[in-house]
C-alpha cells in the first residue's frame, strides 16, 4: 500500500487531500454529516445541545455552502478553504447565490426569511457562531493541506490500498481536531461497505476527535472487515 501523512504543522512532511472532495459526497445527508462533524468538532460543548435552535442553525448554513459548492460546476470549488471564504461574503451578495441551487432551499429559507424581515439579531444569532468557529481554521497551513487531491479517503480500497497517518498537535487540537475528525468521518463512510480490503482504523488520543459514524462504524465495521482500535487515557 501506499503511504500518506497528513500534518499541518510542516508542510516538508506533509501530503495534500480533500476532505469534502466532491465525488464522495453523494448526496446532501453528507454535506450534512460534513458540517455536523466540523461544528461539533469546534465547539464540544454543542455535542450535548444538539437539536436546539442555536445549534442546529449554523450546522444547516454550513451545511449549505458545503452543497452549493458540491453543485456549482461539479464541485470544482468543493473545499474546505472554499467554504470558510465564501462564508464570510455578506448576506446581500451570498444568499441570491444560495437560492440558485434548489437542493438547498429548505436548509437557506430561515435565514433569507429573517434578513427580509430584517431580524438582523436573530440571523446573527443563527450565523455568526458558524462564521466565528469556521474563522478559527483559516490558516494558509490548513488552506494548502486541504485543497490538494494527493489521494483520496477509500483507504482500504483494493485497488489503491493506503496507510493513512493523521498527525495531531495538543497544543493546537481544539482547531486540528476539528480537521482530523472530518478526515476521519469521510474516511469511515467511505471504508465501512462490503468488497473492500481488510482494514484497521487506529486512533491515539480518541478523546481528541468527534467523530459522528463511530458507533455505526464499530457495530458494523467487523462485518466488513475493518478493526478499530481506540485509546484513551486520563
Amino acid at each position: 500500500p501506499a503511504f500518506y501523512v497528513i500534518n499541518f504543522d510542516d508542510l516538508n512532511h506533509t501530503h495534500r487531500c480533500n476532505p469534502l472532495d466532491p465525488q464522495s459526497m453523494n448526496d446532501i445527508t453528507d454535506a450534512t454529516e460534513a458540517s455536523r462533524t466540523i461544528m461539533l468538532g469546534l465547539n464540544r460543548e454543542w455535542i450535548k445541545k444538539q437539536g436546539d435552535f442555536f445549534v442546529e442553525s449554523p450546522i444547516n448554513f454550513l451545511t449549505a455552502i458545503i452543497w452549493y459548492l458540491r453543485k456549482y460546476e461539479d464541485g470544482k470549488y468543493c473545499t474546505l478553504p472554499h467554504v470558510i471564504e465564501l462564508m464570510q461574503v455578506d448576506y446581500e451578495e451570498l444568499f441570491p447565490v444560495l437560492r440558485t441551487q434548489k437542493e438547498i432551499e429548505v436548509q437557506i429559507n430561515p435565514f433569507i426569511s429573517a434578513y427580509q424581515n430584517n431580524a438582523m439579531e436573530q440571523l446573527e444569532g443563527q450565523i455568526a457562531s458558524a462564521k466565528i468557529g469556521m474563522s478559527r481554521l483559516s490558516s494558509p497551513l490548513l488552506y494548502w493541506t486541504l485543497s490538494g487531491d494527493d489521494f483520496t479517503l477509500d483507504v482500504n480500497n483494493p485497488k489503491a490500498p493506503k496507510i493513512v497517518c493523521l498527525c495531531n498537535n495538543p497544543e493546537k487540537q481544539d482547531i486540528y481536531g476539528a480537521v482530523i475528525s472530518l478526515y476521519k468521518t469521510t474516511a469511515h463512510r467511505l471504508m465501512n461497505k462490503k468488497g473492500q480490503q481488510k482494514s484497521a482504523i487506529i486512533d491515539d488520543e480518541a478523546s481528541s476527535i468527534v467523530v459522528q459514524n463511530l458507533p455505526s462504524l464499530i457495530a458494523t465495521g467487523r462485518s466488513n472487515l475493518i478493526s478499530v482500535t481506540m485509546a484513551f487515557q486520563d
